[in-house]
Parts: structure tokens; C-alpha cells; sequence
């Protein structure tokens, strides 16, 4: 190995053992020297925009490993199965598993709450089976509603402001083809045991034409005594006069008199005795055949009742409308009934008529029979009463009765 003195004055190690040519060695030690006049030319800066890196304008669109359809499934599986829940819900002595941000999106009442572990439901207004019900209905996409058990639903979505529950309900319940007057007075019974006093009130007006065939079943017999005056005061109950009306009142009253009897006030409180025809509240001033009909009727509140209603019934005749004794004699006509009429039925008749039939406790019961025995193709069968509407042989009656006075 030797050294030799560069013309700069650096020395430069020749290594012995590298095969390099003589001019090759020159160029090399040539470009790593300079002279004394030559500077190092500095680099000029770019930036990524100008080399031609530019910004992205499309988003970029991800592709998944497993497919849109793995995915939903298996949120389904989440929320149908309650996997990975973070809430507890108790309702009475059960608990459920659920999804909080599920019960936000599909209940205005969970709103309230952020973070928490239990949540305990009111069991006065919301039942254990109501909210599984309701909670298996939201997390499952194809569930319908069933008729069974939908007034414990109804409650909890309405508790729980379940909107959209809520409306699915009512687009059910305000069907006429899918909520009939039989099944509104089997929905009223169902509210009954429960706080539910909207949609009780909501069946009752929607009896109409089934009302005696209510009062035919053992449903009615068993009735409370304020839940029968409900019945017995509507507006809406379809009859054919006040005295099935009375009729009616009499049978809840007769299926067990010694027990029942201390409710007989209250009972015959809600018959409009003012809506009875003379003739006939004069035939209940009668002595009666019967000792228990003839015990009712010696009540004394009882007795009053129908003196007023033959007090109205007499006097409304010999009255103008516009007579100014109305007010004071308390002659204000109450509201009538939905009347109705079959004309098969003898006591539908006027009097005039001789197919007519006095309508006794025995005659009511009679019909009640056949009322039975018709089933389904009793309600149909009945006709509203048009004003000064008459059957034919009625008409005919009434015609030559006033021919001869």
C-alpha cells in the first residue's frame, strides 16, 4: 500500500489489491476534489403538489371482508336473540335483557335516560307480558300483532309513548271489518282488571247493535255493579225502546236478588223512565205476579223514579216545545237511545197491533233465547228506526184506531 500527495494537498490511501485502471482511479479522485473557486450547489425545495402528488378527489370507498347481508344478519342476531344487551328492565318479578339505544329510538319515555343498568317499569299500568310483547314487536321485523292480549300492549306502548306501536294499534282497533260491537264489548271486558279507562270507554261506544246480545251472556251477569250502570247509561246501546233498556237492568239485578238487591238504586238510576210510554209505567204502578219484581218496584227511590217518568210521560203530551213550564217542571226530553226494530219480534210492534205483545220480564227473557239461538244472524238482522218510521201492519193499526175515536 502507498500514499500519494493530491495537487489539493489531501493524500489519498492506494489500495494495492483493487484492480482499477489508472484512468477510472484519476475520475474517482477527480469528483471527489474540487478547487478552491468551486462551491456545492445547494438543492432547490418542491413540495408534493408540484411533483404532482395531488389531493384526492374521489372518497375513498372501503370493501369490506364480509358481505352487507353477513352484516345485517348479524345485528339481527343482536337484537332478536338480546346478545351484547346493556339494560335490565323489571317489570313486577321479571327481567329483560334489552338495548338501550333500541328502547330510545322506538319509546319517547327512555329518552330521559344516558347511561344506566336498570330501569323498573310501574306494574299498575304496565305488565310483564305487555312489554315482552311490545319489545319482541320492535326488535322483530315481520311480527304482527295478535288480538290476544293486545289491550296489556296498548298499555305499555302507551306508557312508554311508543309512537309508532301506539299507531299500529289504533289502525287495528279504529278497523270497523276487524273490531265489530262483539268484539268491542269482549275488548271492554278486557279492560276491565286493568287501569284502561280510555279504550274502556272507547269499546263501550262501539257496542251499538251487539248490546242485547252482551246482555244475553254470563259476561254481563258477572259484571260489577258500576261497570253494568256504564252499560246501561250509554247513549250509544242500541235497543228498541227504554223498557229492554229497564229489562236488561232487571236481569243483572234477578241473577242474584238477595246479594244483589242493595244495588237496585244504583241499577235503575241509570233507566230513563221519562222514555217509557205512559201505558207502560202505569203497568209497573200495577201489583206484580212476581215477589221479587214487586219487592223492586216498592223501593221507595225505585218508586219515585217511575212516578217522575209517569209525571213526564203525561204532562209531555199536553205541552208545546216552546211551552215556558219546560224548564221549571223539568220537562227537558233526555237524549234517546240508538232504536232499532226486528220485525219478527212481537214487542217491536205498537200496541195498536195486533201482533203486538206486552213486553213482561218473561217475554224480555224469550227474546234473549232466540237472540241466543240466532247467534252471528241476529245482529243483521236489525233495522234503525227512521223518524215516524212504522212497520206496515203497525201503520195500519195506528191508522184505524184514530179513524175511530
Amino acid at each position: 500500500m502507498s500514499w500519494h500527495r493530491l495537487s489539493s494537498g489531501h493524500e489519498v490511501e492506494d489500495e494495492l489489491d483493487l484492480c482499477i485502471e489508472k484512468e477510472t482511479r484519476d475520475e474517482i479522485i477527480k469528483s471527489i476534489t474540487k478547487n478552491k473557486d468551486e462551491s456545492v450547489k445547494k438543492l432547490t425545495e418542491c413540495g408534493l403538489e408540484k411533483m404532482g402528488f395531488l389531493e384526492v378527489q374521489e372518497d375513498i370507498r372501503f370493501k369490506f371482508a364480509c358481505s352487507r347481508k353477513y352484516m345485517i344478519d348479524g345485528i339481527t342476531d343482536l337484537l332478536e336473540n338480546r346478545k351484547c344487551t346493556d339494560l335490565q328492565i323489571k317489570v313486577g318479578d321479571r327481567t329483560f335483557n334489552c338495548h338501550l339505544p333500541i328502547l330510545q329510538e322506538s319509546s319517547n319515555y327512555f329518552l330521559q335516560f344516558k347511561r344506566l343498568d336498570v330501569v323498573t317499569l310501574n306494574t299498575d299500568v304496565v305488565t310483564p307480558r305487555g312489554f315482552q310483547m311490545a319489545y319482541h314487536w320492535i326488535t322483530h321485523k315481520n311480527t304482527k300483532l295478535a288480538r290476544k292480549h293486545i289491550v296489556e300492549i296498548y298499555l305499555t306502548a302507551s306508557h312508554l309513548d311508543m309512537t309508532e306501536l301506539n299507531a299500529h294499534i289504533w289502525s287495528r282497533l279504529d278497523n270497523p271489518e276487524l273490531l265489530n260491537g262483539l268484539e268491542a264489548f269482549k275488548l271492554y271486558l278486557e279492560c276491565l282488571p286493568f287501569n284502561a279507562s280510555v279504550l274502556q270507554d272507547l269499546m263501550l261506544g262501539r257496542i251499538h247493535k251487539y248490546f242485547l246480545l252482551a246482555v244475553a251472556t254470563q259476561e254481563y251477569l258477572d259484571l260489577e255493579p258500576n261497570h253494568v250502570c256504564q252499560m246501561l247509561g250509554h247513549i250509544n246501546m242500541c235497543v228498541n225502546s227504554e223498557m229492554e233498556m229497564f229489562m236488561s237492568g232487571v236481569r243483572w239485578l234477578f241473577y242474584d236478588w238477595p246479594k244483589r238487591k242493595k244495588f237496585a238504586v244504583r241499577i235503575m238510576q241509570a233507566i230513563r223512565f221519562n222514555l217509557m210510554p205512559s201505558w207502560y209505567i202505569t203497568g209497573l204502578k200495577t201489583p206484580q205476579s212476581d215477589a221479587e219484581f214487586q219487592e223492586l218496584l216498592n223501593i221507595p227511590e225505585v218508586k219515585s223514579m217511575i212516578d217522575l217518568g209517569l209525571s213526564y210521560a203525561i204532562t209531555h203530551n199536553f205541552l208545546e216545545p216552546t211551552s215556558p213550564l219546560q224548564e221549571p217542571l223539568h220537562m227537558q226530553k233526555p237524549l234517546e237511545r240508538q232504536w232499532v226494530y226486528h220485525a219478527d219480534t212481537r214487542h217491536h210492534h205498537r200496541c195498536e197491533c195486533s201482533k203486538w205483545r206486552y213486553p213482561t220480564f218473561e217475554v224480555f227473557n224469550e227474546y234473549l233465547h232466540s237472540i241466543i239461538a240466532a247467534g252471528h244472524r241476529y245482529v243483521p238482522s236489525l233495522e234503525y228506526v227512521k223518524p215516524g218510521q212504522m212497520m206496515e201492519c203497525c201503520q195500519e193499526a195506528f191508522e184505524k184506531k184514530s179513524l175511530n175515536k
